[in-house]
């Protein structure tokens, strides 16, 4: 049998060079937040999971999931999310995203979608047009939010936190044998409170970060 020593070697010299082409230290200003999805197998069980930081310091997370989804779901469930949780900051905040079908639709396809009365060209369905719905709507008036692409699995604290809370909101499918498809899960946060509403945890934290 060959060794896997060498591929080791070789996908740990892959992830050192991921890390080493960010520029990590634009996280550590401002206020960001981080927002993944996972399904796992795809289609099946997935989750999704916001992060939120200001100034390199995470100040509050969220998590949930679908019992029957897909990735692209997931990833565009975890974008609506982290808007959602943008739009409370009242602030200038970037959001970052690993998936490109996430970001591009948001950024650039979802307007001529829009334009054609959601539909690709050709007249083509568009898939998870509710989300993509959801997602303009909460884009209306939120000019201080910027969404942008980030590498997944580089490094970067707040993507491998949001990747860590979808695994998390995936995993409470299997712990709670949930079939619906919102998930609300018990979260705490750096000093170790405990919160069931998601609103109302972000915006107390919120208005604790920014003095309001």
């Amino acid at each position: 049998m060959k060794s896997k020593k060498p591929f080791r070697r070789f996908a740990r010299k892959a992830r050192e060079a991921r890390y080493e082409e960010v520029d990590h230290s634009k996280f550590l200003v401002g206020l960001h937040v981080f927002a993944d999805g996972a399904c796992e197998p795809n289609p099946g069980p997935g989750g999704w999971g916001v992060a939120v930081y200001h100034d390199g310091v995470e100040i509050a997370s969220d998590h949930g999931g679908e019992a029957e989804t897909t990735n692209n779901r997931m990833e565009l469930t975890g974008l609506l999310k982290g808007i959602e949780a943008a739009k409370v900051l009242r602030a200038p905040a970037t959001l970052w995203c690993d998936s490109q079908y996430a970001v591009k639709g948001a950024t650039s396809w979802m307007f001529n979608w829009k334009k054609r009365g959601w539909k690709k060209p050709g007249n083509e369905e568009l898939k998870n047009i509710e989300l993509w719905q959801a997602i303009d709507a909460a884009l209306a008036g939120a000019d201080q939010i910027a969404i942008e692409w980030c590498r997944g699995h580089s490094g970067i604290v707040g993507n491998e936190r949001a990747d860590e809370l979808s695994n998390l909101g995936m995993a409470s499918l299997a712990r709670h044998h949930v079939t619906s498809r919102d998930v609300t899960v018990t979260e705490r946060d750096s000093h170790g409170t405990q919160r069931d509403e998601t609103g109302d945890y972000l915006t107390a934290q919120y208005r604790q970060i920014m003095g309001g």
